[in-house]
């Protein structure tokens, strides 16, 4: 009796793009590495993101990131969208809007070949665009004239 077992491709093995994403929280990597694996991941529609997200940066190196610390960013939300609170932080224990940054809106946007939902602020030159890694979470980059390169993070619910 000879048992016959499934040809698999090279492919079979290889991580999937969320998976990729997921350990990148665990073992982060520069901004150059992580750009491919934000690309390849799921577009999303603006109505998915609805509600209220906790955020969470990914290092990665860039100037920025340290900021976004300093400002106690705990997250996003998004009451509809068309109106959003895109910083939200953490001030004496209270979830509460960062409003020297202004609100938001979300757009469908098309991002290297991919149109997926973005976030523009209404009063800062800044785009983030966002893909979906799985149910209750979404990768984020983050993209300014106010400085070079990208800023990535990703929300959880």
């Amino acid at each position: 009796m000879t048992i016959q077992f499934p040809i698999l491709s090279l492919d079979y093995f290889q991580p999937t793009p969320a998976k990729q994403f997921l350990s990148l929280t665990k073992n982060p990597r520069t901004s150059k590495e992580t750009h491919p694996i934000f690309h390849e991941l799921q577009p999303l529609q603006p109505d998915d993101l609805i509600g209220e997200w906790d955020g969470h940066i990914l290092v990665t190196g860039h100037p920025f990131e340290p900021e976004l610390e300093a400002l106690n960013w705990i997250g996003n939300t998004f009451d509809s969208t068309t109106d959003v609170a895109p910083l939200m932080v953490g001030r004496n224990g209270e979830r509460t809007c960062y409003e020297d940054w202004g609100r938001a809106s979300l757009r469908e946007i098309r991002y290297q070949g991919v149109v997926s939902a973005a976030l523009l602020y209404d009063r800062r030159p800044m785009i983030v665009h966002y893909r979906a890694v799985k149910h209750n979470m979404v990768a984020a980059c983050m993209e300014s004239k106010e400085w070079p390169g990208k800023v990535y993070c990703y929300l959880t619910r």
